[in-house]
């Protein structure tokens, strides 16, 4: 590998985008692969003519991490589009990493751009997915808690915190099954057994739970055991009020 020759024939075969700069941060190597991804001529790339291949809403972050990696000398990455030659723009996560004389000091930087398209349009995917069903959650008619194993309330949508004569900031926190009126806790404590028998079950029960104000609300509810799943950890409960005649 001290033929240089082999040596940017290496880096032109890597998966990657691969650039390297001056001390001062203008670049001044791109591979033969981060060329062909542009589709322009390297000399219309290199100093700091890159920025023209960053999309333009993630160009001013990208110069700001790169100058802060220059002026610190210290490695940084940085998540940003880049333009493809046929105009698309794809996702890469770019990192660099300084090069030092027996010194210390930088003499180089040597960096590379992975795509990352696909896992990011994928993340952003399901943050969007999550966003909108948080959203149809705060606003169901239904009261939606999440509980911890020890009954513990760790979510709570304002309908659920209604219903049982809290606050949503107050309901956090709360033992939810210590609501539970004290002849319904032994058919709840069995019930309970049950949902945590059956991951993903949807177990029905009607609860009476006794408000802060001494009054009863009888409550349809439904338990679902989601404590193995590692996005949730948790019992989902939803109760609306039960309409039954009284028997």
């Amino acid at each position: 590998m001290n033929d240089p020759q082999n040596y940017r024939t290496a880096l032109d075969n890597l998966p990657q985008l691969v650039f390297g700069a001056a001390p001062d941060g203008a670049v001044e190597y791109m591979n033969t692969r981060y060329v062909e991804y542009t589709g322009l001529p390297l000399d219309d790339l290199l100093g700091w003519n890159w920025g023209w291949v960053v999309h333009p809403a993630d160009l001013p972050n990208s110069l700001d991490v790169w100058a802060a990696a220059v002026r610190t000398g210290t490695p940084r990455e940085v998540s940003h589009r880049l333009r493809r030659s046929d105009g698309e723009y794809r996702w890469f996560l770019a990192r660099a990493e300084p090069v030092r004389d027996e010194d210390g000091r930088v003499v180089r930087w040597f960096g590379t751009c992975t795509d990352i398209d696909e896992s990011k349009r994928a993340a952003d995917q399901l943050r969007g997915t999550r966003m909108l069903f948080r959203s149809l959650v705060e606003r169901s008619p239904d009261g939606e808690v999440l509980v911890g194993a020890d009954g513990t309330v760790r979510y709570a949508n304002p309908t659920a915190a209604r219903l049982l004569g809290f606050t949503v900031e107050e309901f956090s926190g709360t033992d939810l099954w210590g609501l539970v009126h004290p002849d319904d806790r032994g058919a709840v404590s069995a019930w309970l057994e049950r949902v945590m028998l059956a991951p993903g079950e949807h177990l029905p029960l009607v609860v009476r739970f006794v408000l802060r104000d001494g009054s009863v609300f009888v409550a349809d509810v439904l338990g679902t055991n989601l404590l193995p799943d590692p996005d949730v950890r948790a019992l989902a409960i939803q109760f609306r009020r039960d309409e039954t005649p009284a028997r």
